[in-house]
């Protein structure tokens, strides 16, 4: 449909103004039109609305054509001015048209009207499309501009013998050569080529040629700073009609920055495939599948099969328990890392390899999961090593046994010798000497006094017999069981020091066999001559707790402390083998002996022993 004209009509005379319009609807030329008379009205009528089409008188009372023809031009340039007028010289309608109207009709001859109009129109339209095409191309060269002055390479229309034209002068910063030595032929590109790559520059261009009439090669320029680059030509090879080459069309980019990125990659992998090489441990890499895609020579040697048959198997099969080493390879995704997993590597010839499996993910530059990376440390000789030290540790334990057991069967006899017979014979001793005294006269009492501090001191030295007795072979550990027993022990140490004890067991008799009774009964009483000997404490604090299946027994005092690392090297020395032996005999019942001290500071030690009932309480004893 179309499009009704916006026409504004400059006239003084109604009948003019009828019969223009007269004239465009027969020729159905569908329009509305307002018209004005004077210079107010054009220019309210310009400013209010637009129109596409201006019809004027030239002459009219107020205002003449010519001012209007201005105004037009000025504020509507594009609108068509076609003037209609009832006389008008030539020279005045050329003068006009140079002015800018557009055509001029008199108003005796209205039927030159239509086509008039017709053509104002058109010339009008082809004006319009001609500036819009002239914006698009200005916009359009301008954006082309704008990108090649942001791309990050050099834009050249090159030609078969390597001369080259340039865009714009980024190629001087390419090169440190003027663009204008390249314009003018005084420099061609082949003068930039490094010799070496001359070769791979011109077959490049061939292949090229042959095939899809473009290219991408890479090779080195010479600048004129005589530093060396890497360049990435793209190019695309124009041909006339009859195939030959009529120009070609590229651009360079600076690579050096990649290539140096890529070879220092290339080092460091090689490097790194060194290292893995070099490795005395079987290294795997391992796809997400769970596929072996690389291996180094220690797995080859710990396997038994050949690097190509290894790359792409499940790796999990060459491990003694497949179900495991999988388990392992999972918990490396759940946790990004698996350190000492345990597992062993079985050989074709049937021998079995113990490893730890050490195993983290590996990720590319994007932080993307590949696979993983593990390698298997090989233990036999440690475990064998271990396993010897187990049951020499054993041995050693049991021959420690044997001889604590043989050493308490020696004191108990010592003690039933000191108790029985040396105690005895000071008894008939002291009622012989008892006697003597009595049978002195009354003028014998020098010899009377003698015979009593000879009475006294054998008091004393039987009261030292009973104790050494007792120490020997504690007889209130028998008949009166653990728990008092320690309570004894506390009780004469109480004689000398402030102590303060808690027992929150109980009963202790029945938690461990005789055995153990006595071990424990040593082992309090070693700590107690410890501290009496070498604290110089003034206050102990003694506690036996119940928890966890084990009693802890924990004394402390605030006595001059030691250096622990001072102590372990008098022992390695052979000597202060004090706390060794607590150590040894806490380790006889299974249980672990913590000492905490500092020079000045008193010392805390703990021992916690495993409750091993006796054979009398129901339950089976594990000794």
């Amino acid at each position: 449909m179309e499009r009704s004209l916006r026409i504004l009509i400059l006239e003084d005379m109604d009948s003019d103004a009828e019969l223009m319009i007269y004239e465009l609807r027969q020729a159905k030329i569908a329009h509305s039109y307002r018209r004005v008379i004077d210079r107010e009205q054009f220019i309210a009528a310009l400013q209010e609305d637009k129109p596409d089409l201006i019809l004027s008188d030239f002459h009219l009372p107020s205002f003449d054509g010519l001012g209007a023809l201005s105004l037009a031009q000025s504020l509507c340039p594009d609108v068509p001015f076609i003037f209609v007028s009832g006389a008008m010289g030539e020279e005045v309608a050329i003068e006009s048209l140079k002015q800018g109207a557009t055509d001029y009709v008199l108003k005796d001859r209205l039927t030159r009207l239509v086509p008039a109009v017709r053509r104002a129109l058109r010339e009008a339209e082809e004006r319009r499309e001609r500036r819009q095409a002239e914006v698009a191309l200005r916009e359009s060269e301008q954006r082309y501009r704008l990108l090649l002055k942001n791309i990050p390479a050099v834009v050249y229309k090159g030609y078969r013998d390597c001369a080259v034209d340039f865009v714009d002068t980024k190629v001087e910063e390419l090169t440190g050569h003027p663009k204008a030595k390249f314009d003018t032929r005084q420099l061609k590109w082949s003068d930039l080529l490094v010799s070496e790559d001359r070769q791979r520059f011109k077959q490049a261009f061939v292949d090229g040629l042959n095939t899809s009439k473009s290219y991408i090669r890479e090779y080195r320029i010479r600048k004129k700073d005589d530093s060396l680059i890497w360049v990435q030509d793209r190019g695309q090879i124009m041909c006339d009609s009859d195939g030959q080459v009529d120009y070609i069309s590229g651009v360079f980019f600076d690579i050096t920055e990649r290539r140096q990125a890529e070879e220092a990659v290339m080092q460091a992998s090689a490097y790194a495939r060194s290292l893995i090489e070099a490795s005395l441990d079987p290294l795997v890499t391992i796809s997400l599948a769970g596929k072996i895609m690389d291996v180094n020579q220690a797995t080859e040697t710990a396997t038994g099969v050949a690097r190509a048959e290894l790359i792409g198997t499940d790796f999990s099969i060459y491990f003694t328990e497949p179900e495991k080493a999988r388990e392992g390879y999972q918990l490396v995704f759940s946790q990004g890392a698996v350190r000492d997993y345990p597992l062993a590597i079985r050989h074709v010839s049937g021998r079995i390899t113990d490893v730890l499996y050490n195993a983290t993910v590996y990720r590319d530059a994007a932080g993307e999961v590949h696979g993983v990376f593990a390698a298997a440390r090989d233990i036999t000789e440690r475990k064998r090593a271990e396993e010897a030290l187990r049951e020499s540790e054993q041995r050693l334990r049991f021959l420690s046994n044997q001889l604590l057991t043989a050493q308490e069967g020696e004191r108990k006899r010592i003690s039933m010798e000191l108790h029985d017979e040396l105690g005895q014979s000071l008894a008939v001793l002291k009622l012989q000497i008892r006697a003597i005294e009595r049978a002195l006269g009354d003028e014998q009492q020098d010899l009377k006094l003698s015979c009593r501090d000879l009475l006294s001191y054998l008091d004393g030295v039987i009261d030292n017999v009973r104790r050494l007795s007792r120490d020997l072979s504690p007889s209130v550990l028998e008949d009166l069981g653990l728990q008092s027993a320690l309570k004894y022990l506390i009780n004469r140490f109480n004689e000398h020091y402030t102590v303060t004890h808690a027992f929150e067991v109980e009963e202790l008799d029945h938690l461990f066999p005789s055995e153990a009774q006595i071990i424990i009964y040593r082992i309090f009483q070693e700590c107690l001559t410890n501290i009496s000997k070498h604290a110089g404490a003034t206050e102990v604090a003694i506690a036996i707790k119940r928890g966890d299946g084990a009693i802890a027994m924990i004394l402390e005092d605030n006595g001059s402390g030691f250096d622990p690392v001072k102590v372990a090297a008098y022992r390695a020395a052979g000597r202060g083998l004090g706390l060794a032996a607590l150590d040894e005999r806490t380790r006889m019942l299974g249980g672990r002996l913590e000492i905490r001290s500092q020079p000045g500071q008193g010392t805390r030690v703990t021992c916690i022993i495993p409750v091993v009932p006796s054979p009398g309480s129901g339950e089976a004893a594990s000794w």
